[in-house]
Formats: C-alpha cells, sequence, structure tokens
C-alpha cells in the first residue's frame, strides 16, 4: 500500500532557488518562486509492521500458556475446580494514528453445577478475596505485568483500565450491607448499557439493585489494582468503571473482566 507524499515548489522563471537549514526536529527548506506540485509515493514499513505481528503472535501464545499453566495448578492444588475457564486475549489497535496494544482478562464457569465449591463470586458478595477464579486471574495478570509485558507497560506510558463487574438477574429484595470498603459513601462514573452514569453507595443505604452490585465488583477490582498490582508507579493511567447485568441467573454471570489498553505501545 503507497501513501502520496506532496511537496510544494514555489519557482521563479526559469530558475528556483532551495535554502535548507537544520532545525532539531529535522530539515525545514525555504522555497521562493511560483508554485509547483510534485508527487513521491511513501512506502509504508511493511517489515515493520509484520515483525509486530510476529511479535504479538509470540508474546500472546506465551502469556496464553502461563495463564493455563497456573489456572492448572490452582486446580490440583483444588484452590478452584476444573470448572473455571481462565482467558486472556491480546491484539493491536490503531488510535490516533498510533499503534497500541489490548490485553483482556477475563474468566467463566463451564457450567453451574456445583455444589461443594463456590470459584466465583456468591449472590450479593463483591470482594475480590469472595471470587477464586478472580484471584487467579488477577494473580496471572500481575505477573504478567511485571514479567511479559512489562516492555510495553512503562511508567509514562499512557494507559487506559476498564473494568466490568458483572451481576446475574437474581433480584435483590432486601438491601445488602456494604461495609463502606471504599468509602463510606462511593461515588463514580460508570458505563451501564451504552450510558455513562454516576454511580452512588453508601453505608447507610446498602445495596439495592444488581447494577450497584455489578458496580461494586468494578470497583474492587479497580481498588486491588491500585493497592497489589500499580500503585503508584504510572502517572498517565486512568480507570474507567464498567457494569453489566444479564437477564439469566448463575454464577457464570456474576464475574468481571479487565480491559487494558497501552497507547503507542511500539514507541
Amino acid at each position: 500500500m503507497k501513501l502520496p507524499l506532496y511537496i510544494i515548489l514555489l519557482v521563479i522563471g526559469p530558475n528556483f532557488s532551495l535554502m535548507a537549514q537544520n532545525h532539531p526536529k529535522g530539515h525545514t527548506t525555504n522555497i521562493e518562486g511560483e508554485t509547483i506540485e510534485i508527487k513521491i509515493p511513501a512506502k509504508i514499513k511493511q517489515t515493520e509492521i509484520k515483525n509486530q505481528s510476529e511479535e504479538i503472535t509470540d508474546l500472546k501464545k506465551s502469556i496464553q500458556s502461563e495463564l493455563k499453566d497456573y489456572t492448572t495448578e490452582m486446580q490440583v492444588q483444588r484452590f478452584i475446580s476444573d470448572n473455571v475457564i481462565t482467558e486472556v486475549n491480546i491484539d493491536t489497535t490503531n488510535l490516533n494514528g498510533n499503534q497500541s496494544l489490548k490485553v483482556t482478562y477475563s474468566y467463566t464457569l463451564l457450567n453451574d453445577t456445583l455444589k461443594f465449591q463456590t470459584d466465583d463470586f456468591s449472590p450479593g458478595k463483591y470482594l475480590v478475596n469472595e471470587s477464586n477464579a478472580l484471584q487467579v486471574t488477577l494473580a496471572v495478570m500481575k505477573k504478567n505485568i511485571e514479567g511479559k509485558l512489562a516492555k510495553y507497560i512503562t511508567a509514562n506510558k499512557k494507559i487506559y483500565i476498564t473494568v466490568n463487574g458483572s451481576a446475574d438477574a437474581v433480584p435483590i429484595r432486601k438491601a445488602i450491607p456494604y461495609m463502606g470498603e471504599f468509602g463510606e459513601r462511593l461515588l463514580e462514573d460508570c458505563d451501564l448499557e451504552g450510558k455513562t452514569m454516576a454511580m452512588e453507595v453508601t453505608s447507610s443505604r446498602g445495596i439495592t439493585n444488581n447494577q450497584t452490585l455489578a458496580f461494586l465488583r468494578s470497583c474492587a477490582v479497580k481498588d486491588y489494582l491500585i493497592k497489589n498490582i500499580f500503585q503508584q508507579k504510572y502517572s498517565n493511567l486512568t480507570y474507567h468503571n464498567s457494569a453489566t447485568v444479564s437477564g439469566q441467573r448463575g454464577g457464570q454471570f456474576r464475574r468481571v473482566s479487565i480491559e487494558i489498553i497501552i497507547y503507542n505501545a511500539f514507541e
């Protein structure tokens, strides 16, 4: 694929003059005379794009293998059951002309028939330590960020993290206590059903609907990421809450996913 590069020459009669001067950002040229348009094709760096693609493919395979191995280890130790499927996906996306890296961590349950072990949130629960499947996912995420993703997630990179908390359709008939883990009055924006809304939770009122419960699961993971993974090391990191309420019931609809976008990751 070729992109046209335009250079404008100004010419007086049969003669024209070009005067180039050094500049901190490159070279500039002063041109005097009448206007002549010349088109010079500019080639995209196909080799660089190919190398990036191969790099991402290798990175994806490596991180997926690491997640699979750790999940298997936790299943052997019976921290989680083989009902849990953990997932990580890595892709590139072009944002404002910059090649960015998108890493998404998620998990699901094969079925909801286990009676003696709860892999994910029980109804009404929202803290990280109340979901074993979530703890396994976060443990691998921390390992990746300190290891295989460290060359992309650096201190000054612009990083955007979206945490999506989900709840199932079991109705909340009596207010669930909110113990003020994230402040006596928690008020933050949250993306709910495609709209950004101000979500509020207070210790006095508690949790009265599934939208608020899903929001709190998002906030719990955000709090964990701030305290245990990213801390204060990254100056351009932005968090975004997202909440989803399923129309179905069951543990597989009570979970959290995390999307990390690293802007201009290959710079």
